[in-house]
């Protein structure tokens, strides 16, 4: 999945070992999946301030230090939207 000989994709990587780690969490990761040059994360906040922003749909870039996410009411709808982006990504791809 990742080529840690590239710095991009070894600063995700470290950046993700960090998020997930037992000493300092971030987050739960639930999945994960590469789409290009970005890693898409089903994660859960392990600090939330609200039920709402409990779970997302975190985007790590492998080209920039970059982290982007959206929030979904649960795992299982970001997991949704996860493979909703994956499946458009390659029936683009397929029909070009």
């Amino acid at each position: 999945m990742l080529d840690l000989s590239k710095p991009g994709e070894r600063q995700a990587h470290d950046f993700l070992c960090r998020a997930t780690s037992k000493r300092d969490r971030m987050w739960t990761l639930y999945s994960l999946r590469r789409q290009g040059d970005v890693l898409l994360c089903v994660v859960g906040w392990v600090h939330s301030e609200s039920a709402a922003s409990r779970f997302s749909l975190a985007e790590v870039s492998m080209t920039e230090i970059a982290v982007h996410w959206r929030y979904y009411a649960s795992p299982k709808a970001a997991q949704a939207e996860m493979e909703r982006r994956c499946a458009a990504l390659e029936t683009g791809a397929g029909a070009a």
